[in-house]
């Protein structure tokens, strides 16, 4: 039995663990590779159980800011692989001014809700027109561009496509045709799209599932508002959840009956819609992002839920 181990088996080893580990930090001495950043935050999410609402927050703010920023390079890659591959932009090329007026209604059902928001948490003195101005003008720019990259992506080409029965038959049996066909590379191929489609729903996955740890973990559970003091603030939580909801699934309707496809499609499609956005209002609130956000204050939960602390 042979113990000597191959060089070569070395020098894949030393390699694999280099690039894993990363460079070193040449302050703190500490790794800076993928496998240490991993730990890092693994380490950050286990200590927002212990420090309460203000750590668990800063992981929720984290994770926020990732799936935010991944989301967006992914629909940015899709925009352009679709554009190079099949030179289509569905409506931007074929109903130029309808679709930027189908964005400039999309950008509209963004701001809407915000406003509603900032209205019932702030007092009048802190209604200021300026700010509101502001964030609005910003949030109306970020969904009218959102809308086209979502159209240049090709997601609505895949959202508004509707096929009969028979239509979805003679593509079943055509795909099983190709498929039977392929050449070894196209088959790794399809095999690598599938994997990439994997590995962006376990990155959506965990991230969705380190905020709803931190929202479990700092528990704003008492929404504040300093309008309508004699209604129960779960009342108007509700009802400011449905507006929520519906203001962001309402352009759906608008969008299909640009494309023609208007359904009971549309209809399941608007439900779903109102549901993920009801879903993460509650999000929003239970992590303490609407208290941070409008107040300027971490939510610090303990045994009795006392109190708020300033920060700014």
């Amino acid at each position: 039995m042979n113990l000597i181990a191959n060089p070569a088996d070395v020098g894949i080893l030393a390699a694999t663990s280099s690039i894993l580990g990363g460079p070193k930090d040449e302050l703190t001495g500490k790794d800076e590779g993928p496998v240490a950043k991993l730990k890092e935050f693994f380490a950050e999410l286990k200590d927002s159980f212990t420090k309460g609402g203000k750590g668990a927050f800063e992981v929720f703010e984290k994770n926020l800011v990732f799936l935010k920023s991944f989301g967006v390079a992914v629909l940015i890659i899709l925009a352009i692989v679709n554009y190079l591959s099949y030179k289509n932009v569905g409506l931007i090329s074929e109903k130029p001014g309808l679709f930027a007026a189908e964005s400039a209604v999309f950008g509209i059902s963004g701001v809407i809700p915000f406003l509603l928001l900032w209205f019932l948490r702030n007092k009048k003195a802190d209604f200021d027109a300026k700010k509101i101005a502001t964030f609005s003008v910003v949030l109306f720019v970020v969904f009218f561009i959102l809308n086209y990259i979502l159209e240049m992506g090709g997601l609505y080409a895949a959202t508004f496509y509707t096929q009969t029965k028979e239509q979805e038959e003679a593509a079943k049996k055509a795909k099983e045709i190709e498929q039977t066909n392929m050449s070894y590379s196209d088959k790794f191929m399809t095999s690598l799209g599938k994997t990439s489609n994997v590995v962006m729903l376990i990155i959506f996955g965990s991230s969705l599932l380190c905020m709803l740890a931190a929202a479990v973990c700092v528990k704003d559970l008492r929404p504040e508002y300093s309008r309508m003091a004699g209604v129960n603030p779960y009342i108007i939580f509700f009802v400011e959840m449905l507006l929520f909801g519906v203001i962001s699934a309402v352009p759906i309707f608008f969008m299909a009956s640009n494309r023609n496809a208007l359904s009971e499609h549309t209809v399941k499609e608007f439900l779903m819609i109102t549901v993920k956005f009801c879903a993460l209002h509650c999000i929003l609130q239970a992590s303490g992002f609407y208290t941070y956000l409008f107040k300027g204050e971490y939510f610090i939960h303990a045994d009795d839920l006392k109190h708020w602390k300033k920060t700014v």
